[in-house]
């Protein structure tokens, strides 16, 4: 039995029969037999194959550039979306916060005020407020006015003497959230400003944000507030 000598690829180094020798050079390797009688098999590549094997490895190497470049646009637009969707998203909590407390009740804001006293008396043309209980707290106090609360305040200085005002600003009373103290002030708690005491109970002269006047005076012991300058501010609650 005639034993075939096998041959062995020069360029991956795997063993072939002779008859399959030229194909594999020519289908893996793109190689070309120079002479097939050469026993050291030489072969070289053709012009032909080279150029287009050129031209794809130039088309495979534009073609990952275009790639890396449409992932990297990806990422970039993808951050972006990313960052704008943050700001909305802190934007819009900001708002529903804001919304809230300006949402929030007259009662509800003055949780840390004192207690509203009483109402007064309507069956008489005037309130009187004992001056004992007026100190360097404010007390707050309601009038109803068909169906409408109209809220003031009394509060002594510290020299002992009486201020008194509406729980209103005569520009932020549309927001309805009247006043708090802050030390030896009043805060208006929609834009934040505050008044010494000591200058409340006097007409708002220069305009602007100011505790609404609330004419008041006081005879022996008591303070004395007149129901109709209640209601003239029925508009502020």
């Amino acid at each position: 039995m005639e034993i075939k000598k096998m041959k062995v690829c020069p360029v991956c180094g795997c063993s072939l029969k002779p008859e399959n020798y030229e194909k594999h050079l020519r289908r893996v390797h793109k190689k070309k037999i120079v002479d097939k009688n050469n026993e050291e098999g030489e072969y070289y590549t053709s012009s032909n194959k080279v150029r287009g094997e050129s031209k794809r490895a130039k088309h495979r190497k534009m073609e990952l550039q275009r790639r890396k470049r449409k992932a990297k646009s990806i990422l970039i637009v993808s951050v972006m979306l990313i960052v704008v969707l943050s700001m909305i998203i802190y934007i819009a909590m900001s708002m529903n916060g804001n919304e809230n407390i300006q949402k929030s009740g007259p009662n509800e804001i003055n949780q840390n005020s004192e207690p509203e006293q009483e109402s007064p008396d309507q069956s008489k043309s005037e309130y009187r407020i004992s001056l004992s209980e007026i100190g360097n707290s404010p007390e707050f106090y309601s009038y109803d006015v068909k169906g409408v609360q109209v809220r003031f305040f009394a509060v002594k200085d510290s020299e002992g003497e009486v201020h008194v005002a509406f729980d209103a600003c005569d520009i932020c009373y549309y927001e309805k959230k009247g006043y708090r103290k802050s030390g030896n002030n009043m805060q208006c708690i929609n834009c934040g400003n505050q008044y010494l005491i000591v200058s409340l109970g006097t007409e708002n002269v220069a305009g602007g944000c100011w505790p609404s006047y609330l004419p008041m005076k006081i005879e022996g012991e008591d303070v004395v507030i007149q129901y109709s300058d209640l209601e003239e501010k029925r508009y502020m609650f």
